[in-house]
């Protein structure tokens, strides 16, 4: 079955005619299945993320959308099977004509060659500027020299800190922690309120295991791989033994629960059991609501500086244009993309720092205050390494802290196996 191109789609293609597939593509059936003027979008938002996501859809088809001839069909599908399932979708020719995903995931599905690059010509046709975006952000959509990504939003790790438990502890409530020696003198005087509160949350398990530790490990030494990624760096072992000796301290002053508390950490901070959390911007909404709904008073920070310098881990997240997509599904996509960037501010409300100085810099966007906090921050963000296998890395210090959490590893033997282990998954 075939579509009658309107007027408003040959002006569209008109711009992207030498910088994709051409006037006779137009006659093809696009392989995801969406024709010209209906684009599908999958999205591993969910949760308060999720809803927002579905309101500027919503928005988008019942305003810009409707004037440019672009409807937006939403599908949301769970984090934990969301790269799965694309990656599935992709490998069939199933996939939908724009999805979103973690910056890190970018190399993956672009060695894959499940993707098709962007093109300067098609990104000005849409009105993309890449100058208007963090450079560092810009760069996670880069593989191999060429565009796969434009950034939506960015999410540095951060620590959120309960005021009511730091004025009941004697700390000055509108002074968080900066440094790591602070941050754990902090704990220890809120762990010792007594009443089964505890000083510091840190991920014991999961994904802000790894996050956490490259954090403090950025802030002592610029990459743990060598000149050509191929092995861990020549002074690899030191560094990562004053990261797990720094991370050793919290467990040791007893401020840490004693075991993983990750699913209940938002609500026990809410309930003024945990004075200090170290999380994500993600997070925010969560927090916003317990203030409103249970008067829970808290602040955000910066993540603490341990190192010679401050640095922090952060992500993107991506818009993605699957391999195979026809010229004016991807012409389509990209009018939302666009408008997804003219509305950062609402997006940045569900707890996000924008990619865009347009955004950064406007009045709606300074007068949220914990995005302006936590946006100082992306000058010293790192991004994970733009390789293939980080994922497979990440996985490797992840479950090496998971053991030293648990008590299992030593800090000698956590660094060992860490230095045993990266490169295998650097070049497997």
């Amino acid at each position: 079955m075939f579509k009658t191109i309107s007027k408003r789609s040959q002006s569209k293609l008109g711009h992207f005619r030498s910088a994709l597939l051409g006037a006779a593509a137009l006659s093809c059936l696009s392989v995801t299945g969406a024709f010209a003027g209906s684009i599908e979008f999958w999205t591993l938002f969910s949760g308060p993320d999720g809803a927002a996501i579905d309101a500027l859809v919503k928005d988008f088809n019942a305003t810009a959308g409707k004037e440019a001839d672009v409807e937006v069909k939403l599908l949301i599908i769970p984090w934990d099977d969301f790269n799965t399932k694309l990656s599935v979708a992709m490998a069939s020719r199933k996939a939908p004509a724009l999805t979103v995903v973690n910056s890190d995931q970018v190399p993956v599905y672009a060695n894959q060659g499940a993707l098709d690059p962007f093109t300067p010509e098609e990104l000005t046709a849409a009105g993309i500027v890449q100058a208007d975006y963090v450079p560092k952000a810009w760069d996670a959509g880069n593989f191999d020299g060429k565009q796969y990504g434009v950034p939506i939003s960015i999410f540095p790790r951060s620590i959120y800190y309960n005021k009511d438990l730091f004025e009941k502890a004697g700390l000055d409530p509108n002074s968080p922690p900066t440094t790591g020696a602070e941050l754990l003198e902090d704990a220890k005087a809120i762990a010792a309120l007594g009443d089964g509160t505890t000083g510091l949350f840190f991920n014991l398990a999961g994904s802000g295991t790894f996050r956490n530790f490259y954090s403090i490990y950025w802030q002592y030494e610029d990459s743990l791989y060598n000149a050509d990624m191929t092995n861990v760096s020549d002074t690899f072992t030191a560094t990562a033994t004053k990261v797990l000796t720094e991370l050793k301290g919290f467990l040791d002053a007893g401020v840490t629960p004693t075991k993983d508390v990750g699913a209940d950490a938002s609500k026990l901070f809410a309930q003024n059991k945990i004075g200090i959390a170290v999380m994500q911007i993600t997070d925010l909404p969560v927090y916003q609501a317990a203030a409103k709904d249970l008067g829970l008073n808290y602040g955000i920070a910066s993540f603490p500086t341990f190192g010679a310098k401050p640095a922090v881990f952060a992500m993107a997240h991506e818009f993605l244009i699957p391999r195979g997509t026809n010229p004016e599904a991807r012409a389509d996509a990209l009018t939302f993309v666009k408008w997804i960037g003219e509305h950062g501010v609402e997006w940045a409300k569900t707890g996000k720092v924008s990619p865009q100085y347009s955004v950064i810099e406007s009045e709606a966007y300074k007068a949220l205050p914990e995005q302006v906090i936590v946006t100082a921050s992306i000058e010293t963000a790192h991004f994970p390494a733009p390789l293939v296998n980080q994922p497979a890395v990440d996985r490797v210090v992840q479950q090496v802290l998971e053991e030293f959490y648990a008590g299992r590893t030593t800090v000698d033997e956590g660094v060992a196996k860490l230095a045993a282990g990266i490169p295998p998954a650097l070049t497997k």
